[in-house]
Order: structure tokens, then sequence, then C-alpha cells
């Protein structure tokens, strides 16, 4: 669910000191040019250094650990919604929602670090110049960086070439639009005309996650995007995420999250 209309929603250059995590609905490249650390993501932790490119789905919260100073590093936010209605080949999309089993959110990129820096700054550049058709030139770039990483690391993204991972890309894309709504897997199934059962091993083979898993952190995020931006309640929050009832959402959100959703927004305001 998009709250702001660009595809780029942040582009920064600036050196991390010790230990820093947030949160955002957004897909995000950070392309670390100096230093070195570790950044968990969904209770893993990967050495980063130099020339360094991590991609993290809207549905994932990382933490970064400086290690060896300065640290400094690119980072750009990018819509959801906006990427993938515009970014329109699963394989790139791939490396920023997909993450089946032995899948690495990282690339060493030094073989184009420098074409990839120049990138960086072209995006830095757009980000401050706010002109006319910068979507445009925004996703003529992502693409750029895309397909210079996919040269270093093929292997970090999925290959579509069966219809079967084809369809998987288009089911999902079909949660990321309908999380919202009063639907159950059964929903899913009926629309694509396949069984429930292959279409939960195939969703889970292609993308990582169950099916049901990936509808629930579909709202899950939507719901923490409320929870920071918003002064909304939190059954309204929870009927705006798609749950049917706020203890529901409550009784998800403390296993996802750890606890409640109250308690996550205090802490969100002390960021």
């Amino acid at each position: 669910m998009s709250m702001d209309g660009r595809i780029m929603t942040e582009c920064r250059y600036s050196e991390v000191e010790g230990r820093s995590s947030h949160f955002h609905n957004a897909y995000e490249m950070l392309f670390i040019r100096e230093g070195s650390g570790r950044i968990e993501v969904s209770g893993h932790e990967y050495p980063v250094g130099p020339n360094t490119l991590m991609f993290f789905s809207n549905l994932e919260e990382h933490v970064t650990k400086i290690e060896k100073r300065p640290f400094r590093r690119y980072f750009v936010k990018l819509d959801p919604d906006q990427l993938n209605c515009q970014l329109s080949s699963p394989w790139q999309l791939s490396i920023f929602k997909n993450r089946p089993e032995g899948f690495l959110p990282y690339a060493k990129v030094d073989r184009y670090a420098d074409e990839i820096d120049a990138l960086f700054q072209m995006l830095l550049k757009e980000e401050e110049r706010q002109e006319e058709y910068a979507d445009e030139m925004v996703l003529s770039i992502v693409r750029q960086i895309l397909i210079l990483t996919y040269r270093c690391e093929p292997s970090r993204f999925a290959v579509y070439n069966r219809e079967e991972q084809l369809s998987c890309a288009q089911m999902q894309r079909w949660i990321e639009t309908h999380f919202t709504e009063d639907i159950q897997i059964k929903d899913i199934t009926e629309n694509f005309f396949i069984s429930s059962s292959h279409f939960s091993r195939t969703f889970k083979k292609a993308t990582g996650y169950t099916p049901k898993q990936y509808m629930m952190l579909n709202r899950i995020t939507y719901a923490k995007e409320l929870l920071v931006h918003s002064d909304l309640s939190v059954g309204e929050i929870a009927h705006r995420s798609g749950f049917m009832d706020e203890s529901n959402f409550i009784r998800y959100f403390k296993r996802e999250m750890g606890t409640t959703p109250n308690k996550y927004r205090k802490l969100m305001e002390r960021r």
C-alpha cells in the first residue's frame, strides 16, 4: 500500500555510527563503499564490506552492526507498489521479494563497483532535483544496477523460464494487491484454477514463504506502517490491514514481532 506516490522515496549517502535499526515499508538497496560490519536480517547475520550491495524486502527488518569505521554507504528506499507495477521483469523483482531456501541478500560487486557508485550518485541527483520524468529516470537507473548485480551474482535472482515460476510471480502479485481484503487461500487458488496443495508447494519453493505466511507478513508490514505513520487506533489498523478482529491481529503481531502493536508504536516513537 503506497503512501508516497514516487518510486524512490529516499536516497542518501552517509556514514553510519554504531548500531542502527529501523523500519520502513519499502524495498531497499544498500551499497557499502567503506568499512565493514554485520547486518542482521530476519534472524540471520551476514558479513558486509566494501563493494557489497544488499537488497531488502519491505517484509524484512534489518539491523546494522558496525565493526570497522568509517562505514560509508548509499541507501535507497523504493516504493513496493510503484516498483512492482513499473518494473515489469519478474526476475529483476525477485531479488527484492523472494527468499527461497539458500538465498543470500547480498552481492559482491567489485567488478562493477565504480559503475554502480556512479549510478547511485545519479539517484542522489534525482532525489535532489525532483525534476520532470524523475520516476522514469530512477527506474532506468535501478534496472542498470540490477543488471550489473546479475552479472556479478546471477544466483541471487530467480530464473523465470518456466510457466510454473511465472505463475507464482503472478500469484505473489495478486496477494500483494488484495491482502487488505477478506480473502482466504482458497480465493487465490480458485482465481488461478489450481489445487491448493500444488499452489502451496510451488509458491514456497519459488518465494520462500507459504501463501498464508506471505499474506500475513504483508498485513503485518502494512500495520507497522500505520502504527508508525498514523494516529489510528489498533482496532482500525487491524481492520485496514485485512484482519477481521483486533484480538486476532494482536496475536499475529506479537508472534511475528515479539511485542504488542501499542508497545511497537511507542518503541518506534523513541527512534
